[in-house]
């Protein structure tokens, strides 16, 4: 029987070194094969020595064939071997750092063990996951030396058989079985995310896990981890971008299926209603969308600027958070939450304000810094009745906290300068989560909010101090504060200033509208706006004018 140190020490290189040195034999013994061919034939030649000589060289010739066919065979047998070896020894590897990793032993015999340990035992929650470790990688042994005495067994009846001259070519295919077989050893299965886990656990988990198995998800599972949050952003935007284009595929799909259905041309001028239209013209909003982080994705930005894509989902209204820079790396990290009508088909749009957004702080100090914007939610579709109600904020408010402990789950060195930064009805979501799951930020910002749903900033869960407000003075949303006292009225947070700094520009309206502009709602980021330049400063830990 094969036990765990003995796989240890196969060698896949050993065994390719056979395969190639019965190749060798096998070209020999099929070139003597030819020589006595034309050796035995005696043309012309007749009489009781030809025939002996004849018999003779037909003798050889049987004789050679059937060594031609027992080194094939045993050729065949270890080429295959070795292609078995090679998947169980890196499986082995990487079952053996697994081990390592949670702080258990494999023993020679494949026993898991632990090591001998002094000090207070772990946490409850510690001591539950190396235990799941555990048990998987019991399972793992089992499997792994199941294969390799699969292996060993069929390779060795091979080389037997052949030393009795009983093998035929076609005995190697049970071997070739069992390296396929082996094969299915990269597949092994994977303790997942622990249930109901919080991103700290999430993190915890996708640490033990090794760089080989770590791959294997990306490649084979992306949507396991992939809007995880806990989960690194390089991982997260590596499973997201693995789905990217099997989502434009899917709705590409659709969209020809619906088109198909209609019996008229739906590209036709007077074709403004028909079946179908509303739902083709929901998927092309979607395709718009996803194009705009593809495009995104691929190309560096200014600076060297990276885009990452961390969170994904085509259902609904759609959904995708994208950020300019990776948090889990810059000093200073913003979360930008968009208000109604935000969805996956208007993601560019809030992909620019990110963007310049980023801009603003670099230009602040920010050494390093990352800018995401959260789609998260299913942001209300109209302001009414939709954005009157607070619903949608409760139903997103604890994804939003997960996304920000997840954040810092997964930042490296020292915890970055995080700050909130809402717009409209963003702010609402944010105000909600600040106010019932405490959100682990330094710094709000409320961009024209309609009610953040406290009556103060000190009831936000952080200091005063670091609850910053604007609105613009021709911005008709503070006609409108169904959420409770707008931010900009609280008695104990900053206010900034909006607007364009060039005196000669305006936001003001007509007259007739008492110089309320519904246009200014979405100014606050356009080049020169004081609100932009002051979202900067708070991104970047400055204090704002």
């Amino acid at each position: 029987m094969v036990a765990w140190a003995d796989v240890r020490r196969w060698n896949a290189i050993a065994v390719g070194g056979v395969s190639d040195a019965l190749n060798q034999r096998c070209n020999q013994l099929l070139e003597l094969n030819d020589d006595v061919e034309n050796a035995a034939k005696f043309d012309g030649w007749t009489g009781d020595a030809a025939g002996a000589a004849s018999a003779r060289g037909n003798s050889l010739i049987s004789t050679l064939e059937q060594r031609v066919a027992e080194v094939s065979a045993v050729r065949r047998g270890a080429h295959e071997a070795q292609i078995a070896v090679e998947r169980i020894a890196a499986v082995v590897a990487e079952t053996d750092e697994l081990a390592r990793a949670n702080s258990w032993i494999i023993g020679g015999d494949g026993a898991v063990v632990a090591p001998p340990t002094s000090g207070p035992p772990p946490p409850l929650d510690v001591a539950a996951r190396r235990e799941r470790i555990r048990v998987e990688l019991v399972d793992r042994v089992e499997q792994i030396l199941r294969r390799a005495n699969d292996v060993d067994a069929d390779l060795a009846a091979i080389m037997t058989r052949a030393l009795r001259g009983e093998i035929t070519e076609r005995d190697a295919g049970t071997l070739a079985q069992a390296a396929a077989a082996g094969a299915a050893q990269s597949g092994l299965s994977i303790v997942g995310p622990p249930a109901g886990g919080t991103p700290g656990d999430n993190k915890a988990w996708w640490d033990t896990l090794s760089d080989t198995a770590k791959a294997a998800v990306l490649r084979d599972s992306p949507d396991l981890v992939r809007n995880l949050d806990g989960i690194p952003t390089v991982d997260r935007d590596a499973a997201n971008r693995a789905v990217l284009q099997r989502e434009i595929d899917k709705l590409q799909s659709e969209a020809t299926e619906i088109s198909r259905a209609n019996p008229n041309d739906p590209r036709s001028p007077h074709q403004t209603d028909w079946p179908g239209k509303e739902k083709l013209d929901e998927i092309a909003g979607k395709l718009n969308g996803l194009r705009a982080i593809e495009e995104r994705l691929n190309h560096i930005g200014p600076g060297g600027k990276q885009t990452f894509l961390i969170g994904l989902d085509a259902s609904g209204d759609g959904k995708a958070i994208v950020s300019a820079g990776n948090p889990d790396t810059a000093k200073n990290v913003a979360t930008y939450v968009p208000g109604t009508g935000a969805e996956l088909g208007k993601i560019k749009g809030e992909m620019d304000r990110s963007d310049r957004m980023f801009d603003s702080a670099a230009k602040a100090g920010s050494p390093s810094t990352a800018v995401v914007s959260w789609v998260g939610y299913d942001a209300p579709d109209d302001v009414v009745p939709d954005a009157m109600s607070g619903d949608y904020a409760d139903d997103a408010k604890k994804d939003l906290d997960r996304f920000q402990d997840g954040l810092r789950a997964t930042h490296h060195g020292a915890p970055s300068h995080n700050t909130m930064i809402g717009h409209s009805y963003g702010t609402t979501v944010i105000g909600h989560a600040a106010r019932d799951e405490h959100l682990n930020v330094d710094d709000i910002v409320f961009v024209a909010s309609p009610g953040v749903g406290v009556n103060q900033a000190s009831e936000l869960g952080i200091p005063a101090e670091h609850v910053h407000s604007t609105v613009d003075s021709h911005d008709p949303i503070q006609l409108a504060p169904v959420h409770g006292i707008e931010p900009q009225n609280f008695s104990d947070a900053n206010t900034f200033s909006s607007g364009p700094s060039d005196p000669k520009q305006s936001t003001e309206g007509p007259w007739y509208a008492f110089g309320y502009n519904a246009a200014a709602h979405s100014m606050y980021w356009d080049p020169g706006n004081k609100a932009l330049n002051n979202m900067g400063r708070v991104i970047a830990g400055q204090p704002t004018f």
